[in-house]
């Protein structure tokens, strides 16, 4: 038997509140009922979905696997109603957004004033996610629409690997941020073999532009030494600056951090990522559709 999508708001419920009591009060629902329509959908499923641990609920294994398949019907319900409503204008609404945290000359909020201002009652809910398989995952699981971020320019089976539907935006090269007095000594381009024996700032493992760079340094049997992590990618730039080492970024990052002693230099050869939009195949609601089609409108323009 298929779930029911106030099942499923139940069931998302007391997962994300760890317990029936305050998944109960978060949907302002007498905690009997609720209790009652979580055991007649492991009556249905026939199997417990939550373990008592201490005085919360933890999803069993078969739980757990459940999470993925009742995030999507709640989005797809979603994504139906708005539909419906459409058919006399888009009035209202939302869409919910994921990107990593930067970088500062991404389009994004550029295209979510464009939304705004041509739908002035629609409303935008945006989460950061530190890496672009986070925002890929996000997706595909229905906690966002569409998700923004980083693929290899290169990399067609990066793409179909997500299993989602991309648009590239626009593409950046990536180049590497050093001090003014160590850049003066080196060539513009920079082949790799020429790189300062300095400590590398980098962002989160995972994100995209660190992978990518980890392969081109690979490529060309060139070895360098980690200084420092961090999720913060506006604080990169500054980290150069202080003297923490050197670090891969774009030209307009750099550009747009105010730190005068900063300069970028690009690579030999050239590194490429295509900044992209994701969402999963199908219908999307009419305010994720209508920000789709801002962003396809900018990117033609740049052209």
């Amino acid at each position: 038997m298929g779930m029911e999508f106030r099942q499923a708001e139940h069931f998302l419920a007391v997962v994300e509140h760890g317990g029936v009591v305050r998944a109960a009060a978060a949907l302002h629902l007498a905690q009997p009922s609720l209790s009652q329509s979580i055991r007649v959908l492991e009556r249905e499923m026939g199997t417990p979905l939550f373990h008592r641990v201490g005085r919360g609920l933890v999803p069993t294994p078969v739980g757990a696997a459940l999470v993925d398949p009742a995030r999507q019907l709640l989005r797809d319900v979603a994504t139906a109603q708005a539909s419906v409503a459409e058919l006399s204008g888009l009035h209202g609404g939302h869409v919910d957004l994921g990107a990593t945290a930067g970088p500062s000359e991404s389009p994004l909020p550029h295209l979510i004033g464009e939304l705004r201002l041509a739908y002035p009652t629609v409303s935008v809910r945006l989460s950061e996610f530190e890496s672009e398989a986070d925002v890929a995952r996000a997706v595909r699981d229905g906690s966002v629409e569409l998700g923004f971020g980083y693929l290899d320019a290169a990399d067609t089976a990066e793409r179909t690997a997500f299993r989602l539907e991309s648009h590239q935006l626009q593409t950046d090269e990536l180049c590497v941020a050093l001090r003014q007095e160590t850049a003066d000594a080196l060539p513009d381009p920079l082949p790799f073999a020429l790189l300062p024996d300095l400590p590398v700032i980098a962002v989160t493992s995972g994100a995209l532009g660190r992978v990518t760079i980890e392969a081109a340094l690979r490529r060309a049997s060139r070895r360098t030494k980690l200084g420092a992590v961090t999720a913060h990618r506006q604080a990169v730039v500054p980290l150069v600056a202080a003297g923490v080492g050197m670090a891969w970024t774009t030209a307009a990052v750099v550009a747009n951090s105010g730190e005068p002693g900063v300069v970028p230099r690009a690579m030999e050869p050239p590194v490429l990522v295509d900044l992209a939009i994701m969402h999963r195949p199908g219908v999307l609601s009419p305010a994720a559709r209508a920000l789709l089609e801002i962003a396809l409108r900018w990117r033609d323009r740049q052209v």
